[in-house]
């Protein structure tokens, strides 16, 4: 998502689900007149973003050219002249390696791109050879461009959100970064961190204003950094002010800083992403519980009175009919002690019998699930099923200190957590154990095994989707994002640590055994592998319960496939009608 410059449109890479898997365009819409869009790019088929983030396009600073990720052609420039689209060019960036958030210098003369999360690489846009910029010795990612080419780096045995840098700067011990860029004219230099303890904006001194400049705030302004691209603040054309977007315990709200006056302005709420202002005018994906995922600009001529104007909407129809929106709910905040650690969870309460609760663990388990549009819940809620969702201690959002808890204690604190979030929905809202279902996936379902393993008779069933199960396999794992991640995590120095065996739901099969369990796990998962759930099914059935394992044909760590997505739903769906 940006705003070309100039602030008159509005472009982004549109995505449509088909049965073997998704096509991509990018599209130019002018602000005002939503119907009358542009297709900028079709094919090659430009890359697609993960969630809210971007990092697929940027414009030169004069809106003239746009220079795109494509799947298979690597960087391409289309110049584009009264408002049409012209012949596209290949940069020469080398096809064959994977390329993300290309970056214009202020200058207008380079663009820069990070190659296979570990190299910067720059190239003069009207000719000559790339060269590259950098080379890291663990991981790159989020290009920026001033005089010449930045990135987020950060080596292992850290993660981008334990601690990280802006090179060339060398960074800080237990401090992230993430978001580095500059405003459109140069003039202004940004970024997010955490050294006060919480995800905040922080604004180099300029011209502008003379002393580095943080805006303190108890919420969040970015997530953890999972992949390239996110864009959850933005600074506008020359400088003077900055938008930036808040974490309000899961729910989220975008606004405005003036860097000149220091005053604050609220635009608007729900959660935003692919944040991109120019002239008078932020774009942005926006999303919430009621509301599917919405191309917005805001015209904020007058920040006191922003004007939304929905450019465009996803998903189908039928989620804008009176009949379905009925349907649809926002949670309601709740917060739970357990033994003196407040832990947040989010409830969808269905209004339709026969009343059953879904507690649902996030993936991660770094990682939170904002309220945004997700049709699952309704789907579930239209069945007559309440969604509770956990914030469990490692979960992003509620600061450094909240995430940070989890390290050494990950299948333990979580569980811990989600068993105080699971008896108390029960206890207030009057669940019954009979109807009660865990439901997690990837590190979710490590949790949720977890909590079955220690109150099965508070639980009915438990439905996973790649969970990870075998601790000692996971710690001799291959994966090169995550693998050097988990001693950080479980507190153990070496796949035969101790500690593992306590923590890993093999060792509780015969607790598991007491509920009925539906896994759906990819053929093709590589960050955790299928022999975790097959060696699950196997100690369960051999322990007396009942396990039903559903292979994935072709599908990695997350199921992409219309037609995998859909037989996923049906067979739940047919799993939790005996209950």
């Amino acid at each position: 998502m940006r705003v070309r410059p100039g602030g008159e449109w509005v472009s982004a890479v549109v995505s449509e689900p088909v049965v073997t898997g998704t096509v991509t365009r990018l599209v130019m819409w002018p602000v005002g007149k939503p119907e009358s869009d542009v297709v900028l790019l079709r094919d090659p088929m430009p890359s697609a973003g993960r969630g809210l983030s971007g990092g697929i396009h940027v414009w030169d600073n004069e809106g003239r050219r746009v220079f795109v990720v494509t799947r298979t052609d690597g960087i391409v420039e289309i110049p584009v002249t009264d408002d049409t689209p012209e012949q596209m060019r290949r940069l020469p960036f080398d096809v064959a390696r994977s390329w993300s958030t290309p970056a214009f210098d202020y200058m207008n003369r380079s663009v820069y791109a990070v190659a296979d999360w570990n190299e910067l690489w720059g190239c003069h846009a009207d000719s000559g050879e790339p060269w590259r910029v950098y080379r890291a010795a663990g991981f790159a990612l989020d290009a920026a461009a001033g005089s010449d080419g930045m990135c987020v780096t950060w080596e292992r045995p850290h993660m981008p959100w334990t601690q990280s840098a802006v090179y060339p700067d060398t960074g800080r011990a237990d401090v992230a970064v993430q978001q580095p860029r500059f405003s459109t004219s140069g003039n202004s230099f940004g970024y997010i961190d955490d050294r006060d303890g919480v995800l905040n904006v922080r604004i180099l001194s300029d011209a502008l204003v003379d002393r580095d400049v943080v805006i303190a705030d108890e919420c969040e302004h970015g997530g953890p950094t999972w992949g390239p691209g996110q864009r959850s603040w933005s600074f506008n054309t020359d400088g003077t002010k900055v938008a930036y977007t808040r974490n309000e315990r899961g729910f989220g709200s975008l606004w405005v800083y003036d860097r000149i006056t220091e005053e604050r302005f609220m635009i608007g709420r729900a959660v935003h992403g692919c944040v991109s202002w120019e002239n008078n005018t932020i774009a942005a994906l926006r999303t919430g519980a009621r509301t599917p995922q919405q191309v917005v600009t805001y015209d904020v001529s007058h920040l006191s009175q922003p004007v939304r104007t929905v450019v465009a909407q996803g998903g189908d129809d039928m989620w804008s009919t009176p009949e379905i929106d009925a349907e649809l709910i926002e949670p309601s905040l709740h917060d739970v002690d357990n033994n003196g650690v407040s832990v947040p969870y989010r409830l969808y309460r269905s209004t339709k019998p026969p009343y059953g609760l879904i507690v649902w663990v996030h993936g991660g388990p770094t990682d939170q699930w904002q309220v945004t549009f997700r049709p699952r819940i309704a789907f579930w809620m239209s069945r007559g099923w309440s969604v509770a969702v956990v914030d469990h201690r490692g979960t992003t959002g509620h600061g450094r200190a909240f995430m940070d808890a989890l390290h050494g204690h990950w299948g333990e604190y979580d569980a811990d957590d989600t068993v105080a979030v699971l008896t108390h929905v029960q206890r207030t809202f009057g669940y019954r154990p009979e109807r009660t279902v865990l439901m997690g996936g990837s590190a979710g379902g490590l949790t949720a095994l977890n909590v079955a393993a220690r109150i099965p008779d508070a639980v009915a069933g438990i439905v996973l989707s790649y969970p990870v199960v075998d601790l000692p396999e996971l710690m001799r794992g291959d994966d090169a994002f995550e693998t050097h991640y988990m001693p950080q995590l479980l507190g153990a120095s070496h796949p035969d640590d101790p500690i593992l065996h306590a923590l890993t739901p093999l060792t509780w099969a015969h607790s598991i055994a007491r509920v009925p369990t539906l896994i759906f796990h990819g053929d093709k998962d590589t960050s955790v592998p299928l022999i975790h759930s097959q060696r699950l099914q196997n100690v369960v059935r051999a322990a007396g319960g009942t396990v039903q394992l559903e292979v994935m044909d072709g599908e990695g760590h997350g199921f992409r496939e219309s037609r995998s997505i859909i037989r996923e739903m049906l067979v739940t769906e047919s799993f939790l009608g005996r209950f």
